[in-house]
């Protein structure tokens, strides 16, 4: 029994040996078999492209791309508002910031209509830049798709601002500051308009008003009110100004442009020169002195129809300056009053000459000169050249009323190239630093 069992206890042992063994060397195959599988896989993971991880990387570079893109974007739309604004240095260091990082982001900002739209958690400030310039992107766009040639722009500007109900407002960047100064958008219309008054002054300077209304689509609307360009042309033309609904003009601001008027910021200069012969050598009978003479006319005219001439043989550097005043005490400068008839000008200018002779210590008498009292006649017709209107006088007719004795006596004067050539119109800036009135 006791063999027996014990015979039957070492079968039984062997055999759960030879199980774990099996069992054992079944488990290792499979490990083997597993871990070959698994290099195998890696393997191929790092040739095929279409991977999971390659896929991850990939989409890890596109978002990193993509944010360098909406920092250039961003960097470009401000900048297009800050040109906006006037503030132009600004604008090109931010246009510089976002081609360093995108080249062609100009590009990529107008051929996109509508902008991408940003993720909900973003709150960077790309994704504000982005929020603000939405709307001016479009209208630049539309801007630049449409053919802007023979449009009216003041309906066009009318029917944009229409929209924001307001004729300019405070840049982008101070919208979110606290302003403690006024800003012109603060000022009612009719305070705007008496100030632009104040700009064209009673000298009509209507050059100033014309670079004011370039500032932005605001100030252009107010730069053709036809109110203030009315009152020019009655300034201008007087009682003659006739009314606009008889006229070939559309408007009062194309009547003052188109009609033919003289300029105010400046003057019109002419030279003339010509030989003058003496008289021979006593010494030499064969030899005669020749002297070359250049003088020069200027003619500076106001507003209110007065006149300024002036006959010298400086240079227009030093005599523009002795013009300024209306009232100028040179004796030299004479002062008269213009018309305007059509494409003609009238001109109309009394000299008188007097001598002064001492009669007794410390005292004068002035008593008539032998000329007596002269008034001098211009006509002069207005032409217009391909690079300015209006730059150009062509002598006409002149001639001289002479009183002497209660006596008239009148010259006319034979008009030659030489002699009286054409003046042409010089601008002065000095003339117009200055406004004595508003426009009435």
């Amino acid at each position: 029994m006791d063999a027996s069992a014990g015979g039957g206890g070492d079968s039984t042992g062997k055999g759960e040996d030879e199980d774990e063994s099996s069992s054992s060397s079944v488990d290792g195959g499979v490990q083997t078999t597993l871990d070959e599988f698994r290099e195998r896989w890696q393997q191929e993971l790092k040739k095929e492209p279409g991977t999971a991880q390659n896929v991850a990387v990939a989409q890890q570079d596109q978002n990193q791309n993509l944010s360098v893109e909406q920092r250039a974007r961003a960097l470009f739309l401000e900048g297009s508002e800050m040109e906006r604004v006037g503030k132009v240095f600004e604008a090109m260091r931010l246009y510089r910031r976002a081609v360093q990082l995108v080249p062609d982001i100009e590009f990529r900002v107008y051929e996109k209509r509508t902008p991408a739209k940003q993720a909900s958690g973003d709150v960077s400030a790309s994704s504000e830049i982005d929020a603000l310039s939405n709307e001016l992107l479009e209208v630049t766009l539309d801007e630049d798709d449409e053919n802007l040639e023979n449009v009216d722009l003041v309906l066009r500007f009318q029917n944009l601002l229409a929209k924001s109900r307001k004729l300019f407002e405070r840049a982008s960047g101070d919208r979110g500051l606290i302003v403690t100064s006024a800003h012109f958008s603060d000022l009612p219309m009719e305070v705007i308009l008496y100030i632009l008054r104040w700009v064209v002054s009673s000298d009509l300077d209507l050059r100033s008003m014309e670079r004011f209304g370039r500032v932005c689509r605001g100030f252009y609307l107010l730069a053709r009110d036809p109110e203030i360009w009315r009152r020019a042309c009655v300034r201008l033309w007087g009682v003659n100004v006739g009314n606009l609904k008889g006229s070939p003009f559309a408007s009062w601001r194309e009547m003052y442009i188109n009609r033919p008027r003289v300029h105010f910021h400046g003057c019109y200069i002419s030279r003339t020169s010509y030989l003058r012969y003496g008289e021979n050598s006593f010494q030499d009978q064969f030899y005669r002195p020749v002297q070359l003479v250049e003088y020069y006319r200027y003619f500076r005219f106001f507003a209110d129809g007065s006149v300024l001439m002036l006959t010298s043989a400086e240079e227009p550097q030093s005599c523009v300056g002795k013009l300024k005043p209306r009232s100028p005490v040179q004796n030299e400068i004479l002062k008269g009053h213009y018309r305007l008839r059509n494409d003609e000008l009238i001109i109309a200018v009394q000299r008188k000459r007097s001598n002064v002779q001492s009669q007794r210590p410390g005292r004068k008498k002035e008593i008539e000169a032998e000329f007596g009292q002269q008034t001098l006649y211009l006509e002069l017709g207005i032409v217009s050249t391909a690079k300015r209107a209006f730059s150009q006088l062509h002598w006409r007719q002149y001639s001289m009323v002479q009183l002497r004795n209660n006596q008239e006596t009148t010259t006319t004067f034979e008009l030659n190239s030489s002699k009286y050539p054409t003046l042409f119109f010089s601008r002065v800036k000095s003339y117009h630093q200055e406004s004595e009135g508003p426009l009435k």
